[in-house]
Parts: C-alpha cells; sequence; structure tokens
C-alpha cells in the first residue's frame, strides 16, 4: 500500500487519544503534547487539518459555556498551546512550506482535485475520477468491515446524536461524551466532505482508512449504550431479565469478536482483502470481477520462484514491473542477484490474474474462491515434460492452417476451438527482441451499448495486450494470445509494436472472416455506413444505420476543425429516464472533444458520440460545436429512430 495510508491510520489513532488524554488533564502541556501529534498527524496526510480545527473548536465551546475568569484563562491558554505546537510542529516537519508558508493553501485545494487519474475497479466497472460515483465510500465501507463493528457503529453513533438532541449541554460539559461526539465528526464529516466534493479515490478506500478508528471506537460506545439501556428495556418488556439481557448482550459480541479473529486467521496472510457477507463471495471467480482486492503477492512470487529454481537466473516480469523492482530491493543480496525484471521473461506474475492463461501455472494463491495471482511459466522449457508436450499440442492445433494476416508476427482468428473466440498472434523463428511486443486490437461491436459503460463515449473497446502477459515461448516459436469479448463484434483493427502499428481490419460480419490490408479506424468504418445526413452544418451530422451512435463529418478539414468542441443535449422520451443529476434540465448534457473521439480520414475529419440506451428512447438531439468562443446550434429530431434536422 501506499507508504501513507497505514502510518496515518495509525497516528490519528494515536492523536484521537491525544486528543481525548488533554480534555481530560486540562492542562497547558498536555494540550502542547497533543498538538505536537496534531501537527505529525497534518504531515503525514492533509486530511489530518479536520482534527486541527476541532480542538480549537471544542476549547471555543467551552469558553462559552464557562463563567469564571480562571476557567476563560485556563481555555485560552490551552488553546493557544495547541495551536502553536501543531502549527509549528507541522511547519518543521514540512519543508514545502519553508519557502512558502503559504502554500498550504495549494495543499488543501490539491486534497479534493488530486491530479493523479487513476482507474479502479468497483462494482463490476473502472471508475477514475471525476466520474467516481457518491456511493464509493459507503459501499467499500460496508462491504469490508466485519458487520458486528459495522452495526454496532451505526448504533453508536445514533446514540451519540440521541444524546446530543435530548440533552445538548450536559454532553458538551462531559468530557466522554464530548469525546464520542467528535468521533462521531470525525466519521461522518470526512466521507460526507469526500462524497459531495467527488474527491480523486483509488484502490478501494485505502485513503480513507483513518475512519476505521473513529467507527470502532464508536462501536465501543454503542455496545455501552447497550448494555446501558438493557436493564430499562427489560423491566419494561419483562422484568427481572435485565441481567440475562445485558449477558446475552456480551456473549453476541464475544462470539462477533471470535468470527473477526477466526477471519483474520483463515486470511493470513491477506487480511487486507477481507469482505464481508454483503458481497458475493462464494461465486468463483467474481469478486475479483467486481471490486479492485488489493494485491501485493510480487514477494511470495519471488520467493516461491527461487525456492524451486535455486541454481537459476530468474528472468521475471509482472503487470507492474515497478512494484515488482521495489519488491526485489527488499530481497537478501544475493536472492536479490538472481533475478532480473525484463520483458524478456521465462516467468510472469499475474497480479490480475487470467481465468485461463496461455501457459502452465506454477503457483496461485486463491482468496474466497478468487484467484488472486498466479505464477506463469511463458517458458515451457522451465516446466515438466508432460505438461510442456500438453501446451504444445494445443498451441499447435489453435494455429493450425492458414495465418489470417502474414506479417512479422502471423495472425489467426479461432473462433469455435480453443477458449474460443480468440486471437492468436504467432513468431517462427523467435528472437529475444521479439518478446517485447506489444499488440493492438480494437473491436468494434455491431451494437454500442454492448461495450463495458466505459468503452461506449468512444464507440469501440482496447484490447491492448503485450507478449509477457499473454504469451508463451516452445521450441523457437513465440506464441501470444488474446481473447475477444463475448458480445457480437463486427470488425477487429489489429497491429502489433512498440508504437501500435495497425496493419489489418478484420471483417467478422462476412460468411469466412476476412482481413483487408488497408487499415480503417473505428471512426473510418462508422462514416462509411452513414448514408445521407440528417444535418447539413459546418460538421454535418449523421445517425448510423442501429440508431445508436452520432457521426460528426467535416470535408474538407482544417487544422482548425481539429480543435473543435461539440456540446450534446440529449432530450429523452420520458425525463424519468435521465440520470437524476439531470432531470431539473429536462435533457442529458455532454460536452467531447474532436481530439478524444474522432480522426482524420484522407481530407475529412470524423467524430463519434454514442448515444445513451435509454429504454423509452430519444425524442430529440441539440448538438453544436464551440468555434473561437461562439457557440453554432444544430438540432436534430428522432421521430421513430430516423433523424431529421435543421
Amino acid at each position: 500500500y501506499n507508504s501513507k495510508d497505514i502510518p496515518f491510520l495509525a497516528m490519528f489513532m494515536i492523536a484521537l487519544y491525544l486528543v481525548q488524554r488533554a480534555f481530560r488533564r486540562d492542562t497547558v502541556a498536555a494540550f502542547a503534547l497533543c498538538g505536537v501529534g496534531v501537527g505529525v498527524l497534518v504531515n503525514l496526510r492533509i486530511m489530518g487539518v479536520a482534527l486541527f480545527a476541532a480542538v480549537p473548536a471544542l476549547r471555543a465551546l467551552d469558553l462559552a459555556l464557562t463563567r469564571g475568569p480562571a476557567q476563560r484563562r485556563r481555555a485560552l491558554a490551552t488553546a493557544a498551546a495547541f495551536v502553536v505546537a501543531a502549527a509549528g510542529t507541522y511547519y518543521a516537519l514540512s519543508p514545502y512550506l519553508w519557502r512558502d508558508p503559504f502554500a498550504i493553501v495549494d495543499a488543501v485545494t490539491t486534497l479534493t482535485r488530486h491530479p493523479y487519474v487513476f482507474s479502479s475497479l468497483f462494482q463490476g466497472e473502472l471508475v477514475r475520477w471525476p466520474f467516481i460515483p457518491a456511493r464509493y465510500i459507503p459501499t467499500w465501507m460496508a462491504i469490508t468491515t466485519p458487520p458486528a463493528t459495522l452495526l454496532l457503529g451505526l448504533v453508536g453513533v445514533a446514540a451519540v446524536i440521541h444524546r446530543g438532541v435530548a440533552a445538548p449541554r450536559s454532553v458538551l460539559r462531559n468530557t466522554e461524551e464530548r469525546f464520542a461526539l467528535l468521533l462521531t465528526a470525525c466519521l461522518v464529516l470526512p466521507a460526507a466532505a469526500v462524497m459531495a466534493l467527488r474527491s480523486n479515490l483509488y484502490d478501494g478506500w485505502r485513503q480513507m482508512y483513518f475512519l476505521y478508528a473513529p467507527l470502532c471506537l464508536l462501536a465501543v460506545y454503542g455496545l455501552r449504550w447497550l448494555l446501558a439501556a438493557a436493564p430499562a428495556a427489560a423491566r419494561r418488556w419483562r422484568p427481572g431479565r435485565g441481567v440475562r439481557l445485558q449477558r446475552g448482550i456480551m456473549l453476541l459480541a464475544a462470539a462477533a469478536l471470535a468470527g473477526m479473529a477466526a477471519a483474520g486467521v483463515r486470511l493470513h496472510p491477506q487480511q487486507h482483502a477481507y469482505f464481508n457477507f454483503l458481497v458475493d463471495r462464494r461465486t468463483p471467480e467474481r469478486l475479483r470481477t467486481q471490486y479492485h482486492i488489493g494485491s501485493r503477492l510480487n514477494r511470495e512470487g519471488l520467493e516461491y520462484l527461487l525456492g524451486r529454481f535455486p541454481d537459476s537466473t530468474l528472468y521475471v516480469n509482472g503487470n507492474n514491473r515497478s512494484l515488482l523492482r521495489r519488491t526485489q530491493d527488499i530481497l537478501p543480496a544475493a536472492e536479490h542477484d538472481r533475478i532480473v525484471i525484463s520483458r524478456r521473461a521465462d516467468f510472469f506474475i499475474h497480479l490480475r490474474p487470467q481465468a485461463e492463461p496461455f501457459g502452465p501455472v506454477l503457483h496461485a494463491r486463491r482468496i474466497y474462491r478468487n484467484t488472486r495471482f498466479q505464477i506463469v511459466a511463458v517458458d515451457l522449457s522451465r516446466v515438466d515434460a508432460p505438461t510442456a508436450d500438453r501446451y504444445r499440442a494445443a498451441h499447435r492445433a489453435a494455429v493450425a492452417g492458414e495465418p489470417l494476416v502474414r506479417s512479422e508476427f502471423d495472425l489467426y482468428l479461432d473462433l469455435e476451438a480453443f477458449a474460443g473466440r480468440t486471437l492468436t498472434y504467432v513468431k517462427e523463428p523467435c528472437a529475444l527482441e521479439d518478446t517485447r511486443h506489444r499488440f493492438l486490437v480494437w473491436a468494434l461491436p455491431s451494437n454500442v451499448r454492448d461495450l463495458p459503460p466505459r468503452h461506449r463515449e468512444r464507440g469501440w473497446q482496447t484490447l491492448d495486450f503485450d507478449f509477457g502477459a499473454h504469451g508463451v515461448r516452445f521450441d523457437g516459436r513465440c506464441l501470444a494470445r488474446r481473447r475477444l469479448p463475448a458480445y457480437p463484434v463486427r470488425a477487429l483493427v489489429v497491429g502489433r509494436g512498440r508504437g501500435n502499428v495497425p496493419e489489418a481490419v478484420i471483417d467478422l460480419l462476412a460468411p469466412e472472416p476476412s482481413a483487408s490490408g488497408y487499415v480503417r479506424t473505428p471512426a473510418e468504418i462508422a462514416a462509411g455506413e452513414r448514408g445521407a445526413p440528417a444535418v447539413r452544418a459546418p460538421f454535418d451530422l449523421y445517425l448510423d444505420a442501429a440508431g445508436a451512435t452520432l457521426i460528426y463529418h467535416k470535408q474538407p478539414c482544417a487544422d482548425a476543425d481539429l480543435r473543435a468542441r461539440f456540446f450534446l443535449h440529449l432530450f429523452p422520451v420520458d425525463v424519468a429516464d435521465l440520470p437524476a443529476a439531470h432531470r431539473p434540465h429536462g435533457f442529458h448534457n455532454r460536452s467531447f472533444a474532436w481530439r478524444e473521439h474522432g480522426a482524420v480520414l484522407g481530407s475529412a475529419c470524423v467524430a463519434l458520440a454514442p448515444l445513451p440506451a435509454w429504454e423509452r428512447g430519444i425524442a430529440s438531439v441539440r448538438t453544436g460545436q464551440f468555434i473561437s468562443g461562439q457557440r453554432q446550434l444544430w438540432m436534430a429530431e428522432f421521430p421513430g429512430r430516423e433523424a431529421t434536422g435543421e
């Protein structure tokens, strides 16, 4: 994990303890020590400013509630000691501020709009900032927290709110009750802020792990509240049973703790990958296709290979070579020197395992019936003879007959046999540099709505892959294989090379799949099917045959046209079909740039805009183009899915 996540969680627990200790002792020294702890916390991660603001706010409440001059002076002195100690510690530990102390403003701003864009698997889709759904953090917390902790934490929050509403002054004067109120704020407010601001998050909720500390403490508060409320509840329902009810609650709590301990033992050393029963853990390989499961198993993989091949130099590759190198650096020197991390790999460590790897699996780790990682033998000479013979026979059967495309890497298409719907790249003879190749596959669907949601805006799916992760070597031959999507595909754009050079277009709608040596881009294929334009404008507007994509076409196309930015207002037949955020406007608003969705075809420019799959359809489209700050409007009606425009 990131070097700040767990230290920040640990320091957050320490800081919470120091806050509680300071308010109990109510001395200048205690608040100064608390300030030092909070200063370290903010230095680890700027999110700690929430606690930096909370302590003076509570002292201000004390100042408002006290009347004696001595108590007021104590409140002011302790608040000043905290602020000076916290600010001084943060400044001393943050060289970033030494040149410009006001750079703290940039740090706080970056908190909500962190520039690093990284996709994370969430509920079966890759989400990335700024399109992270508001339910991201609540969902992750709900499915990865032990149910007893989650339930008791919610009871604790409800108890704090109930006490605060029923007797606000007594809560503010009582140190323990006020600390519970602070815990509730530390749990609820950061989560609410992240949800409201749509902050940049990835890799599950690791950036928000610090919320687990107040949640656990509130769970204890909720348990204590239940034990205190049990006698009163028993008297109301069944007098004399209060002690029994308390014992029952304690037994349930003990059973929950025992269940957590058992889960930790069962999952060791992968406790960080815990999921509770709120998600499907029984269906094989489902969990890893729905959620990001943090995988830091490189060390286990390297140690396995070192033990299995004790006298060899090992050429290893993996999904993340920089992470693999950092893992290599923590091994003893003798073992470190036996590992060479290279694209010319004899072994590949899959941290995103394939359901059907193309080489023999030497070692794998599973959790909840989900494969966490695999070590695949890329070179069949490194496995036993029966296994190697079985894979040689399967691979040779897959490339029998004439290749569909003849090039530096010959290309075979297999729609039924080995693994089903597979592209296979073959090179013979195979040299060292051939193992460094990357390959491209662009799949154009028969209907753009068949695409995974993250690919619909583009209009095709990119299936790029490399030899190291998807290949195997045997008998002087290189072979790399890529499964095709399960949805109907009408055409494939294929290629190879470090620069992703397109080589051919494969027409899958022909009676016999055929390859064209002239490479057309997905935009060009769509433009070739456009028919008559629905709207004549600076960029003519077409609707494709499936009624699923708008095609913007300009010929001749000048340099200024390549800087075009389009807007798209989609009016539904029924406003209820719109996403909730767009219903007040009555239409769905999209904006996209030519450079992200278009292509240059000879002297023409083409851009694609896939339409959403609303149940009752689109009534009309208002679209246009921004040119030098001026907006040009076009209109297209869709009665019966046939476009007419003006």
